[in-house]
Order: C-alpha cells, then sequence, then structure tokens
C-alpha cells in the first residue's frame, strides 16, 4: 500500500471511527490487567453481593481494602526476570557486505536506543512489564528528524497501548499497516484546545493526520475536513521495507482465535478474583471486628432537659449528641475514673467487674481468611509455572520432583524467552534500516534449559558425577554452570575462566585419573605441559598480548600452542643441562 492509498483508508478509519475486530476485547483486559498488576483501581473490581452488603458497607469496603495481588503478582516476576539475565546462547550480527567495524558502529545504536540504555536493557523493563499489563500493546521504532548530511537517526522506542492501537491488520501474520490514535494539544489563535492525532505506519511511508483550527497553514501542507475537524495532512519516509511496530504478547487469546494476546497471568485469573473477594472480607472484618468489644453500663445523660437525646425543642442534645447517654471514652489513650465514697465504705463501692467487661472475638474464621488467602498466594505460583517449586516445603521435596519441576519452569520460560529473541531481532532489523545499516541478519537464542539450580545443588551434582564417573562432558557442563553463578557480577573475568577451560586439554577429568594418566606417559608431551603450567602460559600471554581474551577462539589456541612449545623446549633444554651436570660430577 503507498501512501496515497493509505491516505484514503485512514480518511474513512478516521470518518467512520473504525477500530479493529477485536478492540474492544483488548481493551477490557487491559483496563483489568493494569489494575490487578498495579493495584490502581483495583477496588472497582469489587463485586457487591446484594443479599449481604448495603451499599454504605460496600462502600466502606472498597474505602477499606488494601489488595495483595499487585504484590503477589510483583512475585511472579522473578523467574522471567532471571530468565532475562540469562547470557543467551546466540547473539550476533551477520551482514550481506562489511566488516567487523560495522558490526561495532551497529552496536553504539543498539546501546544508545533507550536513551543511555541499551535494546537490551529496555526490553528487561517493557516486554516483562507490557506482557503483564497490556500485552497487545505495539513497540514501534522511531527516530526524530536529522541532517543526513551530518549524521545519522538516533532511533527509540515509542509504545502504542492496545487503546492506542485503534486499527491494524495482519495477512499471514505480517502487519500491513497500523494506525495509532494519540491526544496532542493544538493552537486556536491564542487558545490551546485538545485535539487528536492519527497515524499510520506503513513500513516505507508513514501517514498523519493531525488536528488544526484552520485550513490556512504557514507550513501549506493540506488540510482536510473530516466530521467537521480540521486536519493537516503529513507525510514521512522512514524507508522500512516492514512496518516497524510489533506487539509484546506471546500467549494467544483462545477466545479471539490466537488474533491477540493475553498477559502472563492470565490463566490464573480465577485464582486471583477469589482472592480479590476473600482479600477484601479479611480488610473488612479485621478493621470492623478484630478487636476487643468493651461492653459497659453508662449513666444517662446528666443535662439539664435531655430526654433520651433530645431537648424539649426537639433538638439534639449537644453534650450526649442524641445518645441518651453520657459520653464515654472512645480511644485507648483515655482514662475512665470514679470517685472514691467519702466515708470509705467498701459496700457503696462498684465492683470494677461487673461495671465494664471486654469480649474478644472469635478467630477461627480470620485465620480461616488468612490460610485460604496464603493457599490462593502458592496456587497462582503453582499453576503459573506448571510447579510450585518455589512455595513448597524444601525439605519435603524429593530429587525426582525437583527435576521434574525444574523441566516445567522451563517449559514454560522457553515461548517467554523465545519471543524476546524474536523481539530483539525486529527491532534491530529496524534499527540498522534508519541507520543505514542496510540488509542485516540478527541472531537470538536463549538457552532451552535456565538451569535455576544453586550453588550448593551444583557443587552436589558435580560431586555425584565424578564419584559416578560421569564423561568428562557432563563434568565440564556442571562446571560450567558453577562459574556462571560465581562470576555472575565479573563477566570478564568469567570470560577468561571459559577460554582457559577451553584449553585444558584435560577438561572434566578427575585429578585421580589425570595423575594417572601423566604417570603412565598416557598423554601427549603437549598436552602434558599445557596442563601443568596452563595458568603460568596464560600470565605470559596476557603480558604479551593487551587483548588476549577479545581474539578468537582459534587465534588464541594458536598463540598457546607457541607458548606451549617454548615451555617444552626450556624444560628439554634444562633437562639437558641437568644430565650433562650430572654426568660431570660422576667423572
Amino acid at each position: 500500500m503507498d501512501k496515497i492509498e493509505g491516505l484514503d483508508l485512514l480518511k474513512k478509519i478516521v470518518d467512520k471511527d473504525i477500530v479493529h475486530q477485536d478492540y474492544e476485547r483488548v481493551t477490557k483486559l487491559a483496563e483489568l490487567y493494569y489494575k490487578m498488576k498495579t493495584g490502581d483501581g483495583i477496588e472497582d473490581l469489587l463485586k457487591k453481593i446484594e443479599t449481604r452488603v448495603s451499599d454504605e458497607e460496600f462502600d466502606m469496603i472498597k474505602s477499606i481494602y488494601r489488595s495483595i495481588i499487585p504484590a503477589t503478582l510483583n512475585s511472579t516476576k522473578l523467574p522471567f526476570q532471571k530468565a532475562l539475565r540469562k547470557p543467551p546462547l546466540v547473539r550476533d550480527i551477520f551482514f550481506d557486505e562489511g566488516s567487523e567495524k560495522k558490526k561495532l558502529e551497529l552496536e553504539e545504536f543498539i546501546n544508545t536506543y533507550w536513551g543511555n540504555k541499551s535494546l537490551e536493557e529496555y526490553l528487561e523493563y517493557a516486554f516483562i512489564d507490557y506482557n503483564y499489563i497490556d500485552p497487545n500493546a505495539f513497540l514501534i521504532t522511531e527516530f526524530d528528524e536529522f541532517d543526513p548530511k551530518k549524521e545519522k537517526a538516533s532511533p527509540y522506542p515509542f509504545v502504542a497501548s492496545s487503546h492506542e492501537s485503534v486499527m491494524y491488520e495482519y495477512i499471514n501474520e505480517i502487519l500491513q499497516y497500523l494506525v495509532v490514535k494519540l491526544p496532542i494539544k493544538y493552537m486556536d489563535g491564542d487558545t490551546e484546545k485538545d485535539g487528536v492525532k492519527y497515524t499510520m505506519y506503513l513500513g516505507w511511508d508513514t501517514v498523519v493526520l493531525s488536528q488544526v483550527a484552520s485550513k490556512s497553514l504557514e507550513s501549506g501542507n493540506e488540510v482536510v475536513e473530516i466530521k467537521g475537524k480540521l486536519y493537516e495532512v503529513l507525510f514521512f519516509e522512514p524507508k522500512n521495507s516492514k512496518v516497524p511496530a510489533i506487539r509484546f504478547g506471546f500467549l494467544r487469546d483462545e477466545q479471539t482465535k490466537g488474533r491477540t494476546f493475553v498477559c502472563l497471568f492470565h490463566s490464573v485469573m480465577g485464582f486471583l478474583e477469589k482472592t480479590l473477594k476473600i482479600d477484601s472480607e479479611l480488610d473488612l472484618s479485621t478493621a470492623m471486628v478484630a478487636f476487643p468489644q468493651r461492653i459497659a453500663y453508662v449513666t444517662p445523660c446528666n443535662n439539664p432537659g435531655c430526654n433520651r437525646g433530645f431537648m424539649p425543642d426537639n433538638s439534639v442534645c449537644p453534650v450526649c449528641e442524641g445518645t441518651g447517654t453520657q459520653p464515654i471514652h472512645k480511644g485507648t489513650q483515655d482514662v475512665i475514673t470514679l470517685a472514691l465514697p467519702r466515708n470509705a465504705d467498701p459496700s457503696q463501692i462498684v465492683d470494677l467487674e461487673k461495671l465494664l467487661v471486654y469480649k474478644s472475638p472469635p478467630i477461627e474464621l480470620l485465620t480461616f481468611q488468612k490460610d485460604y488467602l496464603e493457599y490462593l498466594k502458592k496456587s497462582v505460583h503453582a499453576m503459573m509455572f506448571n510447579a510450585d517449586l518455589y512455595t513448597r516445603d524444601q525439605v519435603s521435596i524429593t530429587a525426582t520432583e525437583k527435576n521434574f519441576e525444574a523441566d516445567n519452569m522451563n517449559d514454560t520460560l522457553y515461548p517467554f524467552a523465545r519471543a524476546y529473541s524474536a523481539i530483539w531481532e525486529f527491532v534491530v532489523k529496524d534499527i540498522a534500516t534508519f541507520t543505514d545499516f542496510g540488509e542485516v541478519y540478527p541472531k537470538h537464542k536463549f538457552p532451552n534449559d535456565f538451569k535455576f539450580k544453586g550453588l550448593t545443588e551444583l557443587m552436589t551434582e558435580l560431586r555425584l558425577a565424578k564419584d559416578a564417573g560421569a564423561s568428562t562432558s557432563t563434568i565440564a557442563a556442571i562446571e560450567d554452570d558453577i562459574n556462571e553463578i560465581l562470576y555472575s557480577d565479573r563477566p570478564y573475568d568469567l570470560k577468561k575462566i571459559r577460554i582457559k577451560n577451553i584449553m585444558n586439554p584435560f577438561r572434566g577429568y578427575t585429578d585421580t585419573n589425570i595423575r594417572f594418566i601423566i604417570a603412565q606417559s598416557g598423554a601427549p608431551k603437549r598436552n602434558i605441559v599445557l596442563y601443568e603450567n596452563l595458568e603460568s602460559i596464560f600470565q605470559d600471554l596476557e603480558a604479551e598480548n593487551e587483548w588476549l581474551y577479545e581474539m578468537n577462539t582459534t587465534l588464541i589456541r594458536e598463540k598457546v600452542d607457541q607458548k606451549t612449545d617454548e615451555y617444552i623446549k626450556q624444560l628439554t633444554d634444562e633437562a639437558n643441562t641437568y644430565s650433562f651436570s650430572a654426568a660431570d660430577g660422576l667423572q
């Protein structure tokens, strides 16, 4: 579709207030998800039960209610956050033509995609959050005006919510166009007025209808009138081969036959709605019932003329305020004082135990509500990840159960990670297009197993693997997982360790096996010398090559082999010198 056809279609969309067929569904879900996730307006989701709650009580519930649902949902974000912090198995960018320098230049734009933060840092926030509150929102890559003679474009993210994304069309899962409706301010003389702007993203072209006050503009641009409103027509040419917009969601909505998406916690909405109800009732019970009830006899109001709270002129008594009894304390800081009889006659002293009594409320219901809330919270975690690995008593979990639940966790996170990779690749292509890098082929993939195991557990696995005589590759893989945890905050050190492990000829062997191999001369001399002097060899290479660990693996291996040969020669020369000296001594 070219820009003229796009403009005609956009005029029709504005004139007829056309929205896509699932607009009502996705916007209602977005409102629901937002309230559940943030707690902002969540009391509006409470449903009144007419047979049990009066209007006044229902208003009181909404004013008292403080939901635990946002905190519960926030805790479910942890596995997703941990998954995105895992180093990707593949992250690379390929060009039809170009050099390593071209790739480094593109990386600069990727690293400044979100202000001073990278595309990865932006997605770590946005991809998770929008999959909680608005999975049908579009991530659009845009750039401001720039002088192409002096600089390149600076792409940045813009998010169009499901409310703002009023119309779009997909053909075979490829977005053909997107229309975004945004509120704007425009000047009518000296008066600022509220207006709207429609933007149609076509890929090669972008068409805009922006509301204005007059048909005559200084810019000279065309102005069209639609339903009594004036719109300035604007054309832009980002010259993209595709529409630079992609939705955050990845969980298909069965109700729309997969055309739209649902949020990460949609499958546990039933548990959350139960939590909403029982949580509000617990708050009301705690506020209105869960405190000692004071029951006391009180004397009638002593205000002259007061008759059960009303004065002779039928006005409310100003002393007792209509209660007909003397005012009593209502705060914990007040003290009731009684005057002692003048003659100190014990028979004249009122027994305080009979004057005032406190009754404690039954707590069985409150205890039930509290336990039920805890059950619902754990169920949300268990159902979202098809496992209750993080909510059960760890002592009671067998090794088999733990492995099974860890597999379920990986199965849940796999489509999430795959969707993240797809968005990363999509946006990198747009960044490359807008910055004139031409056709690029970005590749991004997370490992299938996120390995959410602790250090203690991995150490145990390593010991058991060695005791069981597991293969060297299995032992090496466990050691890699341990190093990732130990050096998670030191990526450069982790890189050094990985390279050294690659060069270690006896990687994965036990110390006993290594000593046996060396004693029996069961390995090439180079391997033995390299193993026994590995750290010393790398120290020499580090001193000679400042960027040693930035080189590719093949070049590093060549340098290691050369240095190992130098060590072999040095050891051979020293051995010969020693043998000659010993021979002289015998003579």
